[in-house]
């Protein structure tokens, strides 16, 4: 057993955000949630993290510590913004000193662009989230969630996240790599996932790549 979602639901303002249900996921398991905008996928990827406590319900992995959930896991998504005054060098320096690196994210960027010396502020929204998209997966961690990763990438940026992810999926043996992605049915986002889940926990077909 990889992680144990067990009866977990979230109500928010005494609204069901989440209504409670159940799974097991193995350590390499590969998951996509899907779902329309406001269907809760962003909520699931929260609680996944633990940046977000569940109202009913509780998460256990026997490769995460409970006390320190939000530390171990790796995420990133429209709620994941690091210091917009750092460059793109520098917060990757800041992160590797509160983080282990699987692997350097600059074996997927090219470390002697110019543009990683600026500010977060003044790169585009696709230089962004190339950045953000390495830290998150070149991460070491045993569980790895992404929210609608292909936000602002083209077709060429699509493929080189495709090639990362891939690349970066294999965990060491006797370790998890788990991978939940959070996406409005788009096949380049989830080509690597292997089932597909809703937010409310029913099982559905993966979008054909």
């Amino acid at each position: 057993m990889g992680l144990d979602w067990n009866g977990v639901g979230k109500q928010i303002s005494g609204t069901e955000i989440i209504r409670p249900w159940s799974a097991t996921w193995s350590a390499q398991s590969r998951v996509a949630v899907l779902g329309a905008n406001g269907s809760g996928k962003s909520t699931i990827i929260q609680l996944l993290s633990g940046q977000m406590p569940p109202s009913v319900g509780s998460l256990t992995s026997p490769f995460i510590t409970t006390d320190s959930w939000p530390t171990q896991v790796s995420w990133t998504g429209p709620n994941v913004q690091p210091p917009l005054d750092l460059s793109g060098r520098e917060w990757v320096d800041l992160h590797g000193t509160l983080r282990t690196w699987r692997r350097s994210p600059w074996s997927y960027l090219n470390e002697s662009d110019p543009m990683w010396s600026r500010p977060l502020r003044n790169l585009s929204s696709g230089q962004r989230q190339r950045l953000l998209l390495a830290v998150a997966i070149c991460t070491d961690s045993p569980l790895l969630l992404l929210d609608e990763p292909c936000n602002h990438l083209d077709a060429e940026g699509q493929d080189w996240f495709a090639h990362m992810l891939g690349a970066e999926l294999e965990a060491p043996q006797g370790s998890a790599r788990m991978l939940f992605v959070a996406s409005n049915h788009h096949p380049a986002e989830v080509r690597h996932c292997l089932e597909g889940v809703t937010p409310q926990g029913d099982a559905v077909p993966l979008p054909k790549f």
